[in-house]
């Protein structure tokens, strides 16, 4: 769906604020906010979609960004956020990053 509709997430870092951006045809229209509480830390703060464009996979897309990052930079991820919660919990590969519940 995302190179149906141009759409391009980047990671972008500015002033403290931590997110990757959902950027359809150079518009902003949408993020996921995250915070590094440790170095080996991703917590998923939040995640947002334009209203017209929920449903799309785009949501999903910023999810995977994230975690993939998290793979590549050997993070373990930590969603706060309950869309991102679900989304990684759905898809075995994605939860392989997240981290361990303690006993």
């Amino acid at each position: 769906m995302a190179e149906e509709t141009g759409a391009v997430v980047a990671r972008e870092e500015l002033n403290g604020v931590h997110e990757f951006v959902l950027r359809v045809d150079g518009k902003r229209l949408g993020s996921l906010e995250f915070t590094r509480p440790d170095a080996n830390i991703l917590r998923i703060e939040y995640v947002e979609v334009d209203p017209q464009l929920r449903g799309t996979g785009l949501g999903r897309k910023l999810v995977e960004a994230a975690v993939n990052w998290a793979k590549e930079t050997d993070q373990t991820v930590v969603p706060i956020c309950s869309y991102a919660r679900m989304v990684i919990q759905r898809d075995p590969a994605m939860s392989a990053q997240l981290k361990p519940s303690r006993p």
